[in-house]
């Protein structure tokens, strides 16, 4: 208040200000009255705007004033007002000390008289945190009820379980204070852009809307910034494989936010395996980030239409062949072109192969079964070697021994009470 001197000291526990403490009169001194409140004056009930102001009448010996509410810290003065600047609702206590003893006080400041306060709009984020509806009034009487459209609700307001609206305050006190209200309301509006988000996708897709990985229900026209280290710079909403990479993106609108991770997926080009060997058609090429079902990585097959590649062992169905491969004409054939027959005349079927014969494996077919003798005799009619076999209808591998020089040779077999013979030319 205007005149008043105001000193500011801190309280310490346990410890007391020497002209404030309390003395008693000795036999020598003079009579001393200590303090005594006979009133405290404050303009309580509060009205908008108001500053808390104070005073007291005392009597006695005083030497001072200290006031002190919730929360404000203790202020003293010579004087006996006080105002604060600002209104925080509750108890103050007044103490007033004297030569001979102090005295305290305390009274209660309340804002009944204003009403239910200042009706506002206010906005918030779908991630926002609860809401105390009872901060957004300014100046106002406690103790009202809430409702939205009529039906009750609390004070708080929760985005994550209520719905933006108008919300009614309204208090069961007389309105005392000029311009007040028995009602205000609170009208909150959100702003949703739902939690972050991931997405991804593949090196080779389309462009797509970032909105897409947002909540289905989330607010449009905002600002789209992609995100590097601590910095933003903008960006469309769209993402675009052939330009943009991996990274995170943020969208902001009326102050609330949410990023979209994206993670681009590298591609990779992929071969039909129409054969299921393996081996992949280098003329049959597709390019995805994830092997399609039907096709590889390799594309080293020469026969896309054939199991295995030019070179590679096969089997051509024919007992009479030998060393069968796939030709590069991605056929299955073997050797035969070097086998011969039995000679005319020869009551026992028999074909021998390779003949020429330089070394190796020898390999002999004949229809019979059961065992048999191979005999190999020169030209001169000298047996030169000699084994037996069991044969099973199926083209049978020998190893001829000894030392063979080149030359021609008759090798005969004997199964069954017959005999074959075929010439055959070591090389």
């Amino acid at each position: 208040m205007p005149g008043s001197t105001v000193l500011r000291l801190p309280l310490v526990a346990g410890l007391a200000l020497p002209f404030l403490a309390n003395s008693q009169p000795g036999p020598s001194a003079k009579s001393c009255d200590p303090a005594v409140i006979d009133s405290v004056i404050t303009n309580s009930p509060l009205c908008a705007g108001d500053h808390i102001n104070l005073a007291v009448v005392a009597t006695g010996d005083i030497l001072g004033y200290s006031w002190e509410g919730p929360g404000t810290g203790t202020f003293f003065t010579f004087e006996p007002q006080f105002s604060f600047s600002f209104q925080i609702l509750g108890e103050y206590t007044i103490i007033v000390y004297g030569e001979c003893g102090n005295d305290t006080a305390t009274v209660t400041m309340t804002a009944q008289g204003a009403g239910a306060g200042v009706s506002d709009t206010i906005h918030l984020c779908d991630d926002s945190p609860p809401l105390d509806l009872s901060t957004c009034l300014g100046t106002h009487a406690p103790g009202g009820f809430w409702t939205l459209n009529g039906s009750p609700h609390g004070n708080v307001y929760d985005p994550a379980v209520d719905a933006p609206g108008d919300y009614m305050y309204t208090v069961p006190f007389p309105v005392s204070c000029p311009g007040a209200a028995q009602n205000a309301t609170v009208t909150v509006q959100e702003t949703r852009v739902g939690p972050n988000a991931t997405w991804s996708l593949c090196a080779t897709d389309g462009a797509f809307n970032m909105m897409w990985a947002l909540e289905a229900d989330a607010d449009t026209g905002g600002t789209w910034y992609r995100m590097q280290f601590l910095s933003l710079f903008p960006h469309s909403s769209l993402y675009n494989p052939a330009v943009d990479s991996s990274g995170i993106f943020r969208y902001e609108l009326n102050g609330c936010f949410a990023t979209v991770q994206v993670t681009e997926w590298p591609a990779f080009a992929w071969f039909a395996d129409a054969d299921s060997d393996g081996l992949g058609d280098s003329l049959t090429e597709v390019v995805a980030c994830t092997q399609p079902p039907g096709f590889v990585a390799d594309s080293t097959d020469a026969c896309p239409a054939l199991p295995g590649t030019v070179g590679e062992p096969c089997d051509d169905g024919d007992p009479l062949t030998f060393d069968d491969q796939i030709t590069d004409s991605c056929t299955c054939a073997g050797d035969l072109h070097t086998g011969i027959a039995s000679s005319e005349g020869s009551p026992l079927d028999l074909v021998v192969w390779p003949n020429p014969f330089g070394g190796g494996a020898l390999h002999l077919h004949s229809p019979v079964t059961g065992p048999a003798e191979l005999r190999l005799y020169n030209a001169l009619g000298a047996l030169m070697w000699t084994t037996s076999v069991q044969l099973q209808g199926d083209a049978v591998t020998l190893t001829p021994g000894g030392n063979l020089a080149p030359g021609a040779y008759w090798l005969t077999l004997s199964a069954q009470s017959e005999r074959g013979f075929v010439p055959l030319i070591i090389r």
